[in-house]
């Protein structure tokens, strides 16, 4: 399994409910509201790109939701 952080920017007043959709999703593993340029962090476990961009997906769709962002763990 590879790891991925995706950092979301949501409208202001929406990141409770767009973390509390979040954590029903299948593969999350931590997803918390945070301080800063992003509202919510989540850790997402995948075992393949097209089902990562899918969820990447789906979170840009949920209302609220202004932008994300994609971090993937490098395997060295």
């Amino acid at each position: 399994m590879v790891l991925a952080c995706v950092l979301i920017h949501c409208k202001p007043g929406t990141a409770t409910d767009v973390l509390n959709k979040i954590k029903e999703i299948k593969g999350v593993r931590r997803a918390f509201e945070t301080l800063g340029a992003y509202d919510v962090v989540v850790e997402y476990e995948f075992q393949s790109l097209e089902k990562l961009g899918i969820t990447v997906y789906e979170i840009a769709k949920m209302p609220g939701v202004v932008s994300t962002e994609t971090l993937i763990e490098t395997l060295l």
